[in-house]
């Protein structure tokens, strides 16, 4: 077995936290707390990122950003009559773009991919990673994600906006939540002939909805649905609901994993083995089937 240098993969990151919302309050107070808590796991895993350079904290920024973003869309009928929000979430996609391939490298090379390559081989994925690092690096010291940063604080700070209509936040939980399950389920009977990129965007419709599941969690006290996962542990109400849609995102990405690892490893002249892709698209097939049947917890 060939090691790597050392990922960091021990360091402790900053992880999500719940929210609490009550279900009568404003929308745009909900939005406040929910993007404040994104912002928040976010910024303190770059932080850390900027020192250590370690893989659970390149990831937990990564996943701060990606919550809030979803944070944008889910409160999309909120938001559409703000300056500046939908550029403001633009940007932020845009300039983490970079932040996958970083993660990519870290996956393979913290994988068992790499068991058998030589010390060359390695050596050239480590050297791939560092540079992918400075890259993450110079765009968290750059003036654009600071000028982001900053627009992004002044829009929550002006919260509530003088908006036209701010409902309570239940109504319009309950109904982000039905067009993110919508664009999952609803395209149930196509999803194993959908060409690759559209199927991406499905595991990206699960993934907001998954995220919505965890924001709107304290708005839903239920114990239904109820699942016990493939260890043994027994979740309730949106803890459960949320990890079958876990299951759909992870099913749906296991094909596209497999391609990015083999792209990395082609650079290195090796590749991924080769997997039956008519079997991980059928597993997908059945994560988004068997959510189907889950009693949503918000209804």
């Amino acid at each position: 077995m060939t090691t790597t240098p050392g990922l960091g993969a021990d360091a402790e990151p900053r992880k999500s936290a719940p929210v609490t919302l009550a279900r009568d309050e404003p929308a745009s107070t909900a939005f406040v707390a929910v993007a404040l808590e994104c912002i928040d796991h976010w910024r303190s895993n770059e932080s850390m990122l900027l020192h250590t350079r370690a893989m659970p904290h390149l990831h937990q920024t990564r996943v701060g950003v990606r919550r809030l973003r979803s944070a944008f869309s889910l409160f999309r009928p909120l938001l559409q009559d703000v300056p500046g929000s939908r550029d403001v979430a633009h940007r932020l996609r845009t300039l983490a773009l970079p932040f996958g391939r970083a993660r990519d490298l870290d996956v393979l090379l913290a994988g068992p991919l790499v068991d058998g390559l030589d010390t060359w081989q390695v050596t050239r994925l480590w050297r791939a990673r560092e540079t992918a690092y400075d890259v993450v690096v110079s765009v968290l010291r750059s003036r654009e994600w600071a000028d982001a940063g900053r627009s992004l604080d002044d829009l929550v700070a002006s919260a509530p906006w003088s908006l036209p209509d701010d409902p309570p936040i239940l109504p319009l939980a309950g109904a982000a939540l039905d067009r993110r399950l919508h664009r999952v389920v609803g395209r149930m009977d196509r999803l194993a002939e959908m060409p690759p990129a559209e199927r991406h965007r499905v595991r990206i419709e699960a993934k907001k909805l998954r995220y919505g599941c965890e924001f709107f969690a304290s708005l839903h006290p239920t114990q239904v649905p109820r699942v016990t996962t493939q260890t043994g542990e027994v979740l309730v109400g949106p803890l459960a609901y949320s990890w079958q849609v876990e299951q759909v995102q992870s099913a749906l990405g296991a094909l596209n994993d497999h391609h990015a690892s083999d792209e990395l490893l082609r650079s290195v002249r090796s590749g991924a083995p080769a997997v039956d892709e008519d079997a991980l698209v059928d597993a997908g097939v059945a994560a988004v089937r068997a959510l189907a049947v889950v009693p949503p917890f918000w209804r």
